[in-house]
């Protein structure tokens, strides 16, 4: 997973820390596309977006070196078609993760807890030009901008946290199990994948529910499996942009596709259908707008 984030490990190429001795002459720019975004098929999310993206998009738990996290599912296959981003680079969906927006920043966090903000230098948004945003003023201090993205982290930070202690009260009582291919589309790659164990659950006694209700793990497993109902509409916008893929079962409601290769667009692909065209521009909402609502928009393309 090239973007950064709780149990990340190791950095990808380009992706370097910001730092005075580095930075104090260069710039960045914020990007007017969402291109990039078709790079990332399992985008990491936290408690506080999970609904907004259960709402839009498939999610499940991926195995990382600090245990599973749960994911944004942006694509079937790890090598196939994006049917998020337009040929245009406009983001299709109704919702964008959290993490997406503050490209081509990304944080990591060490085991003291300490978080290290990095920016990918080879993204191209990453200049000497002066007419761009500066990493920092001339006394050495963040600029304005990079503030506006350092504030971001630390909020997401704090969704971190509580994420992880759901994760953690998750993961203690065995209640994630693999993901197996019957359960999903027939292109979908399932390595590395995990769903929660509805049985295990359902069976829990109060004590049990009860601590997972008020760390949020029972709200997460909650709209987990609604999410899940994106899986076969997915399938079928990724087919019509590869008409040799194999197609989602003719009864899978909203996204099936007729004979004609029509599909019936509701939920997920009226979004794609209805690309989002909202004037956002790049204030930074106050501490207790960012603590009570993760998806504000931190950073993102005027046009979303």
């Amino acid at each position: 997973m090239t973007i950064m984030g709780e149990g990340s490990e190791g950095l990808a190429r380009g992706i370097v820390p910001v730092r005075l001795d580095r930075h104090a002459r260069r710039f960045w720019r914020r990007f007017s596309s969402w291109e990039f975004a078709r790079a990332h098929r399992l985008v990491p999310i936290v408690l506080g977006e999970h609904e907004h993206v259960a709402a839009t998009l498939p999610i499940v738990f991926a195995a990382e070196g600090a245990g599973p996290w749960p994911v944004a599912l942006t694509r079937l296959d790890v090598q196939g078609a994006c049917a998020l981003v337009s040929s245009g680079g406009q983001w299709r969906g109704s919702y964008v993760p959290s993490i997406l927006r503050v490209h081509p920043f990304t944080a990591q966090r060490d085991e003291t807890d300490d978080t290290t903000l990095l920016v990918d230098e080879a993204s191209g948004l990453v200049t000497d030009t002066e007419e761009d945003e500066p990493f920092f003023e001339g006394n050495g201090e963040p600029a304005a901008g990079l503030r506006q993205v350092m504030a971001f982290f630390h909020e997401r930070g704090v969704a971190e946290n509580r994420t992880r202690i759901a994760m953690s009260e998750l993961c203690t009582r065995a209640l994630l199990i693999p993901l197996q291919p019957r359960d999903v589309p027939p292109r979908m790659d399932v390595q590395g994948l995990f769903v929660p164990d509805r049985a295990r659950i359902e069976a829990l006694g109060r004590t049990d529910l009860g601590v997972l209700h008020r760390c949020g793990a029972l709200a997460l497993v909650q709209v987990q499996g609604v999410s899940m109902h994106h899986l076969p509409v997915l399938a079928a916008a990724e087919a019509q942009l590869d008409p040799t893929a194999q197609q989602a079962p003719s009864d899978t409601g909203a996204g099936t596709v007729t004979a004609g290769g029509d599909t019936l667009l509701s939920g997920f692909l009226d979004a794609l259908a209805q690309s989002r065209d909202r004037d956002t521009d790049f204030d930074t909402p106050s501490v207790n707008e960012i603590g009570e609502d993760i998806n504000q928009f931190y950073t993102s393309p005027s046009e979303h």
